[in-house]
């Protein structure tokens, strides 16, 4: 029972079903565009280490396959993530966390490259809205009634 003190836990299956919607909303527009040929056309991003991953990753593929096949991977392991720790909240909150947390880190990646770049790079949307506002949102639902004690 919840009293006007206590809110509610969200529970782990919601937990992970806001996590995958963060995520995923984030990782379509990566498919449907191209960075492959973002990166042809605006050239190095200024930064050796994601130059090197983008000339590299199945994610930047100028084939829609391997980055539908990508794709396919995150969510299977996501969905081995999820039964892994379903039956946690402790071990649901710091996956999920921990995940919103490093894409996270991801939009704000594509953002600082963007402004870098003076360009829309694949994901920059999706880095705006849901993006940052969306990890905090996502976040604060997570931990929606715990309290550490």
């Amino acid at each position: 029972m919840t009293t006007p003190t206590t809110a509610p836990r969200t529970s782990p299956d919601r937990a992970w079903a806001a996590t995958a919607a963060l995520i995923g909303i984030h990782q379509v527009e990566e498919v449907v565009f191209s960075l492959g040929v973002w990166r042809d056309e605006v050239g190095d991003t200024g930064w050796a280490p994601l130059d090197r991953v983008l000339r590299h990753s199945p994610i930047a593929s100028y084939s829609v396959g391997p980055r539908v096949a990508t794709l396919a991977g995150q969510a299977l392991v996501g969905t081995m993530l999820y039964a892994a720790t379903r039956r946690s909240p402790g071990l649901t909150r710091a996956a999920t966390s921990a995940l919103s947390l490093g894409w996270g880190a991801a939009f704000v990646m594509h953002l600082t490259v963007a402004t870098r770049t003076r360009s829309a790079m694949p994901g920059l949307a999706t880095s705006i809205l849901p993006g940052l506002p969306g990890v905090a949102v996502t976040l604060r639902y997570i931990w929606a009634g715990h309290r550490a004690g």
